[in-house]
């Protein structure tokens, strides 16, 4: 006997925090915040973005949600140098928590809403105004009761809306796998998007009917309710220590208790039947049927399911009683009620206390407000960031702290501390919105001394990043999206969209590391040897060789596998932070270099209202800030900054990297390297950047997330090698044996200005980012590993809740709000307190 909950009923294992989208407040006219000055640098032009053409699937990490995505973004694995050469042409978005819907996909493209029904009008909400018409709705809702919103605020775009009403079910475990049969009913669909998704479900043999009018579908939708409602009853009504029963067992030995049941909901179901649910609705002559024509339905429906051989979830049943059983006892009046069967059968599984809840029930969708565990509510809005054009959530909150701030001159005055690519990036958004900025860091050369110099010093850990933009195997699933977005955010940004090169990543794993292919990221895989020869001719794959517990090893002494993943880049990070650093001074950033922090001074309240340093020409001064930002990398938690391990907890991860170039003769070769090669066994790994140098990397790749956190972390006093080029030569001979690039081998005069870089990665202990407030309003920190992946991201999100913060402190309004960004609510400082 299976156990399983089929029917669309699996939408409510959808990881998409209800809450979150149920508390969305309704935005007047459509409306939302932008941040950014509203000039041509900040306008991103339509034909420039990189629109998911497939559409966007909100609640993917569900049962039904998974199993759209992987059908719009895993069906027909092609050549693999086909689909590289469309890589650019993505399909379809998974659209985390926080993101507005609607705001990364191409226009007119569906956007599959996967979520419970309750949450149906919050992702209304959420959605952007331009882009609700292409909503379609796939859940186990009663169209009338669950998005009856359409009628009262949907105007002309609700009729447009498509609902599917579902007949099928999907199941993960081990893998997807659809629960359908011919014999299944038709899965209902009614709306602008009917024929898209028609076609997609019918390619996988599932019955589909496109309704003919909005009460068909209302039709289909309450006789599957019935269903829903009656079949867990059914099953689990047996003895304390019984197992309850399939539904082929209801169906065989309980036909009469079924009969009696539907007899007496029928007045409802028909009721119910008759309701409208989108603007101006035609009245139509279709009825719900007879009471023998439901019982046919319903046989019909449990037959078509495993054959009849699954249990409906007590649990789940239980979790959406209000949804299912309490709409139809909301139905009853109070004669119906002091002689219903359906509420003594209620009674009889779940117990006294669920009769109580489903009578009081009148199928509202509950109030619930955003709650991030101290009980406090905020409402929700929907905040436009000028530089990507990508739209974000964000709920409004009162400030910790309500003290105005003791000097006018600070009012509007942020400093950053730390110029690497996440400080630069954070200084020049902040500069966008007009903001007082000074970015202070140790180094020097942080600006070009003419306009044709290269000569910067990117920071400590942006000038030794490998600067590989990827998002495979990141995980928790929720850090993998934020990757993402990050690599979109480099694709739209008005700045520095120019400086990546998508070249896709080539890597070589063992293959007794379970690998399944993911519909969240595209992944080719895994790869005959001749596929990975013509996706890089630059590798002699003829030949690897590995060292393992220090014995050279012939790569064919261990199964290993390839995968192509056609969506992931590089970067220069050089020449990103120099893009950063020249534009944010020319909007008027002041740039200290050299500068040694001393402290954070405060006023008599206790409030941080500037930073004490000094420099090469100031033995010590205190500059004014409304606003401090940590941006330090690995240096962020030290308690100059007044932070320590009850705010940021960091591990002592030191990575290095060998820097050369080819010799001309091999560069003007056609066998240059072409992507990122990655071999997880060797340990190794190399790209070549624009300028030609190619970057070489050893020992363990650490992409952050819960691979960092499984880490075990350095010892603080452990001393690595000291830098010298025999260490640099090292590396390299590894790399040209288990990689064997074409353009690194030869003898040892011809390799050329070869140079090694060291650097503690700024790596929090659980390995995810760090960013927010600390404590004090005024005391923002942002620290992350895969930085250059997340730069530009983080940097916005960050400068517009300082920006926020700002603008409501401004004044010295003692009321105080502040914005923060839904997607950032597990990446807290606060997390932390939670360790000691």
């Amino acid at each position: 006997m299976i156990s399983l909950i089929p029917v669309g009923a699996a939408f409510a294992t959808v990881i998409l925090r209800v809450n979150a989208w149920s508390s969305l407040s309704p935005l007047a006219s459509g409306e939302h915040r932008c941040f950014g000055r509203r000039t041509t640098a900040t306008k991103t032009h339509p034909d420039s973005r990189s629109y998911y053409d497939g559409g966007e699937v909100i609640g993917s990490t569900g049962n039904i949600g998974s199993y759209i995505l992987h059908n719009l973004n895993c069906r027909d694995n092609p050549d693999p140098i086909s689909l590289f050469d469309q890589s650019q042409r993505r399909r379809a978005f998974p659209t985390p928590r926080g993101l507005s819907p609607g705001c990364i996909s191409s226009p007119d493209s569906p956007i599959y809403a996967c979520i419970p029904s309750p949450s149906a009008s919050a992702v209304w909400d959420a959605t952007m105004p331009h882009r609700r018409k292409d909503l379609v709705f796939l859940c186990n809702c009663v169209p009338s009761r669950h998005v009856n919103f359409l009628t009262e605020r949907g105007g002309e775009i609700g009729a447009e809306v498509t609902v599917a009403i579902l007949h099928f079910g999907v199941s993960k475990q081990p893998v997807l796998k659809l629960n359908c049969s011919p014999q299944s009913p038709p899965t209902v669909i009614y709306g602008k998007h009917a024929d898209v998704l028609a076609k997609l479900l019918e390619r996988d043999g599932v019955p589909v009917v496109i309704a003919k009018s909005s009460q068909e579908l209302q039709i289909a939708a309450v006789k599957k309710l019935a269903w829903s409602c009656l079949m867990w009853l059914l099953c689990h009504d047996v003895g304390r220590n019984d197992l309850p029963i399939t539904v082929k067992e209801v169906h065989a030995s309980h036909s009469i208790k079924l009969r009696q049941m539907v007899e007496e909901i029928m007045p409802m179901l028909k009721s119910l039947a008759t309701e409208q649910w989108t603007k101006n609705q035609q009245c139509s002559s279709q009825s719900i049927g007879s009471t023998q024509e439901i019982m046919d339905y319903l046989e019909a429906y449990s037959m078509s399911i495993s054959g009849g051989n699954v249990t409906p979830s007590r649990d789940l049943a239980l979790r959406e009683i209000n949804e299912r059983n309490g709409l139809i006892v909301s139905l009853m009046n109070e004669s119906q009620k002091d002689h219903s069967c359906h509420l003594e059968l209620i009674r009889r599984v779940a117990g006294e206390e669920w009769v109580t809840k489903v009578t009081k029930s009148r199928n509202a969708p509950p109030s619930v407000s955003v709650n991030n565990g101290n009980k406090r509510c905020f409402k929700m809005t929907r905040t436009r960031c000028a530089a990507s054009d990508m739209t974000f959530l964000s709920h409004i909150e009162p400030s910790e702290t309500s003290t105005a701030l003791s000097s006018q001159n600070c009012s509007k005055s942020v400093v950053v501390i730390g110029s690497g690519i996440i400080g630069s990036s954070i200084a020049y958004h902040l500069s966008l919105r007009g903001v007082n900025v000074t970015a202070m860091d140790t180094k020097t050369n942080l600006l070009p001394k003419n306009s044709t110099s290269d000569d910067i010093d990117p920071g400590t850990a942006t000038s030794s990043s490998f600067a590989w933009l990827n998002a495979n195997d990141k995980a928790p699933l929720s850090y993998m999206q934020l990757n993402l977005l990050g690599m979109e955010m480099w694709r739209r940004h008005h700045l520095l969209k120019k400086y990546p090169i998508w070249s896709g990543s080539l890597i070589r794993k063992p293959k007794s590391i379970t690998h399944t292919s993911s519909s969240y990221f595209r992944c080719i895989g895994p790869l005959s040897l001749e596929e990975a020869r013509r996706l890089e001719p630059g590798i002699d794959w003829s030949c690897s060789e590995f060292y393992e517990g220090g014995q050279l090893m012939e790569s064919s002494e261990i199964e290993s596998e390839l995968f192509f993943y056609p969506q992931e880049g590089h970067v220069h990070p050089t020449e990103a932070v120099k893009a950063l650093r020249i534009a944010a001074q020319g909007n008027g950033v002041s740039f200290k270099e050299g500068v040694q922090i001393h402290g954070l001074t405060r006023d008599e309240n206790g409030n941080i209202v500037g930073v004490k340093y000094s420099d090469s020409s100031t033995e010590e001064e205190v500059l004014q800030a409304a606003v401090v930002i940590i941006a330090a990398g690995s240096n962020s938690s030290t308690p100059v900054f007044g932070i320590d391990s009850r705010h940021i907890q960091l591990k002592y991860e030191p990575g290095m990297l060998a820097y050369t170039k080819s010799p001309r003769r091999i560069r003007e070769d056609r066998n240059v390297l072409k992507r990122i090669v990655v071999d997880t066994i060797s340990q190794s790994h190399v790209l070549r950047r624009s300028d030609g140098t190619v970057v070489i990397g050893g020992g363990q790749l650490i992409v952050g997330g819960n691979a960092a956190k499984e880490q075990t972390s350095h010892n603080e006093n452990f001393e690595p090698p000291d830098i010298n080029e025999n260490i640099g030569r090292a590396m390299l001979k590894n790399t040209v044996k288990s990689i064997s690039p074409f353009e690194l081998q030869g003898t040892s005069s011809d390799i050329c200005a070869l140079k090694v870089t060291r650097a503690n990665r700024p790596m929090p202990s659980d390995g995810l980012p760090v960013v927010g407030f600390i404590d004090s309003d005024r005391l923002y920190v942002a620290v992350t590993h895969s930085g250059i992946t997340l730069g530009p991201l983080l940097g916005e999100l960050a400068a517009c809740e300082v920006w926020d913060y700002l603008i409501h402190q401004h004044g010295h309004t003692q009321a105080r709000q502040r914005s923060q960004f839904q997607i950032l609510d597990d990446y807290r400082p606060s997390r932390f307190k939670t360790y000691l």
